[in-house]
């Protein structure tokens, strides 16, 4: 009987065991993808957060997300299907589900034969249930460092993206001041780690406060919610590196540019503009000191456009942000 007992508490414990195992290795992977968010996205990876500040939250969000994502495995999927007929239909996907829909919907036709009571009967389709995943915990070291780089990957890409694309309100900050003779009052950015001129601390600071007051949901929320969205298109533990991340960055790189280009392009139209007078002035009056009569004009106008469109910067990145959040997050989900 002692014996009997024995085998029953000994097999009872290799399952909380294992339960166990399974869930902190679920905690630590969901750690890990919202640390790649906080690592380099705009806002979270600032330094006048305080590192400790920013485990913490990274370790509280985990272990939020970590009964949510087990638990919801394949069942937040069925909320999408509007009709309830247990297929999922092209329409009914959502954009950020659309490539774990192609994939599904390929594997059904791949295998009519197997699958034959999945089909749905009048249109294509996947059935629900084909979205649901079980979470295995890595048993190799390799399978695990292989987990934790794609997991990190997820998260670093978000807020990588985000922080390019706002990056070109920095350069054209250093294009205005070049325009305004302000290049010489460079200051401290630890952001970045390096020098920046005053415009580009401005513009910097301006585009941290337009995530932050977006409406309808503020910047940092959107992007929290795109990555938690990943949970149900990539579920933790199927994560991988896509391989087309170049042209993503390649796309926002010109997307920064051209960010950086449209808030100096006032400045610089008025500097050139101020230029043409100055040289019209001094060849009419040569007596002028254009030297002494040329930097206050030049700054007098300079500044006075730059308060003129600066409302409209922070408008356009207001409505440039989500459509950067929604492509980067269309891009690590398409399962490519």
């Amino acid at each position: 009987m002692d014996g009997f007992i024995d085998d029953v508490s000994g097999f009872w414990t290799r399952q909380l065991l294992d339960v166990a195992v399974r869930h902190f290795y679920l905690f630590i992977l969901i750690a890990i993808r919202l640390s790649g968010l906080f690592a380099v996205g705009p806002i979270f990876s600032q330094t006048t957060i305080p590192i400790n500040i920013r485990v913490l939250l990274v370790l509280t969000l985990g272990f939020v997300l970590t009964p949510v994502v087990q638990q919801g495995a394949g069942q937040d999927i069925a909320k999408h299907d509007r009709n309830q007929d247990g297929f999922l239909s092209e329409s009914e996907v959502p954009p950020f589900l659309q490539g774990r829909f192609q994939s599904l919907a390929d594997s059904l036709n791949d295998s009519p034969n197997e699958d034959a009571e999945l089909q749905h009967p009048s249109h294509p389709a996947v059935p629900v249930s084909a979205f649901s995943s079980f979470f295995l915990a890595p048993e190799t070291l390799t399978e695990l460092l292989r987990d934790i780089a794609a997991e990190f990957s997820l998260g670093f890409l978000l807020g990588l993206g985000v922080t390019v694309f706002l990056s070109g309100l920095q350069l054209a900050g250093q294009l205005i001041d070049q325009q305004l003779g302000l290049e010489f009052g460079s200051v401290v950015n630890p952001d970045l780690q390096g020098g920046a001129s005053i415009s580009s601390q401005t513009f910097f600071l301006l585009g941290g406060v337009c995530l932050l007051v977006m409406t309808p949901l503020n910047g940092h929320l959107m992007m929290l919610s795109a990555l938690f969205e990943t949970f149900e298109a990539m579920p933790v533990g199927e994560a991988f590196l896509f391989s087309d991340a170049h042209i993503l960055f390649t796309e926002l790189i010109q997307k920064s540019l051209l960010l950086a280009v449209q808030v100096a392009a006032p400045i610089m139209a008025t500097m050139g503009l101020v230029t043409i007078s100055m040289g019209f002035l001094g060849h009419s009056v040569p007596q002028i000191n254009q030297l002494v009569v040329g930097f206050p004009v030049r700054s007098l106008a300079g500044m006075l456009v730059l308060s003129l469109t600066l409302s409209g910067t922070g408008r356009y990145v207001v409505d440039s942000v989500p459509t950067v959040i929604n492509d980067i997050q269309l891009a690590i989900t398409s399962y490519l």
